[in-house]
């Protein structure tokens, strides 16, 4: 269970990680992955909400959040990847008061809303029949992304009535030694300003080659349905794992958030059971400069892939925990007139080992 909170009044524990934030920097140095010349917003840690394991126990038990969006009014949605084991596939709506400072102020998030999220015809979804990863506002609507065996994009009306599933490319429909992994697909999903739909893959896809390993990151790639039609694609690297990395251990994209058209916001988040330990960094990365792989079914290796560049890596604040983080949005603007950026955790239901947090970033672009 996180911290108490009163109104805008700061723990102690917030205010001995902050002071461990700025005592160590804005960031650690950047990986000589980073791309020469390219600039991305600054990061400085601000705070850190753990919520209550039984929060919401019943009908449809809060946990498992693997995306969360800004949709305005300082309301937030956020989408669990339950499996149909704790409640039907649904989202959660929820007010989430946040100080000019950039402090929560609220000890829980403030539910004021949410919804089944529903297939074709407006059929509840059976269990097994989504994996939901991704949530993001769509105009007056809302997408969510799901991976699995039968991975979708798909639109939903604000209560979760069915509106259309996006088309998958066939490079990337799951099969024997192709397509996207059962649990390695759409972990990223970001709308553009301009509404156009983007999706990143978790790892590359079976035909573009290995997870992460020490020598090197994974092909993940970036999949862009424009607003007008057509689509596009790029390729994302990530980073290799950890020298001192088990043989358990994993690397992947768990999100995307979108800047402009171009330029993208890239959580890269690694998992090591050897340490029970999560090593989570944020991106920044753009199109620019990349080769387009558009309609190619398998990749060569010899694509330029996106640059990107550090943002901020969660080992900066070593006496912090971030958990399982796989959801970004954006929050209100601060007084310093830093945006400020939050991060959500997946507890997998698995409490009390793993928690839902969600972590405060004050970005300077």
């Amino acid at each position: 269970m996180g911290p108490s909170r009163s109104g805008a009044r700061r723990s102690s524990l917030g205010v001995l990680l902050l002071s461990c934030a700025l005592a160590v920097g804005t960031v650690v140095a950047a990986p000589s992955s980073a791309a020469p010349g390219l600039r991305g917003p600054s990061a400085r840690y601000v705070d850190t909400m753990t919520v209550p394991d039984n929060f919401i126990p019943f009908p449809a038990r809060f946990g498992g959040l693997s995306g969360i969006d800004n949709i305005g009014g300082g309301n937030y949605v956020a989408v669990s990847d339950d499996k149909v084991q704790y409640g039907a596939t649904r989202y959660y709506q929820f007010g989430l008061p946040i100080t000019s400072d950039g402090m929560f102020a609220s000890a829980t998030p403030q539910i004021n809303g949410g919804g089944t999220i529903l297939g074709p015809g407006n059929a509840p979804i059976l269990p097994g029949g989504a994996d939901l990863e991704g949530i993001r506002k769509l105009g007056g609507n809302l997408v969510v992304s799901s991976e699995g065996a039968r991975p979708f994009v798909r639109v939903i009306t604000p209560p979760g009535l069915f509106v259309r599933d996006l088309p998958i490319p066939r490079a990337y429909l799951p099969g024997r030694s192709t397509g996207l992994a059962v649990n390695d697909g759409f972990e990223g999903l970001a709308v553009t300003p301009g509404g156009s739909i983007a999706l990143m893959t978790e790892q590359a896809l079976a035909q573009d080659g290995p997870a992460p390993t020490k020598a090197a990151g994974s092909r993940s790639r970036l999949l862009i349905y424009g607003a007008r039609g057509g689509t596009s694609e790029y390729v994302y690297r990530t980073d290799p794992l950890a020298r001192n990395a088990s043989n358990r251990a994993s690397k992947g994209v768990s999100e995307i958030l979108a800047v402009n058209a171009t330029d993208f916001l890239v959580l890269e988040r690694g998992f090591d059971p050897a340490t029970g330990r999560n090593d989570i960094k944020v991106y920044f990365s753009t199109t620019r400069g990349a080769t387009s792989v558009t309609g190619v079914n398998r990749l060569s290796g010899r694509e330029t892939v996106m640059p990107k560049t550090l943002v901020y890596d969660f080992a900066s604040v070593p006496l912090l925990r971030p958990d399982n983080v796989e959801g970004m949005a954006f929050g209100p603007r601060l007084s310093d007139n830093r945006r400020a950026l939050i991060l959500i955790s997946d507890d997998n239901f698995n409490n009390p080992t793993q928690h839902t947090k969600l972590h405060l970033l004050a970005l300077r672009f």
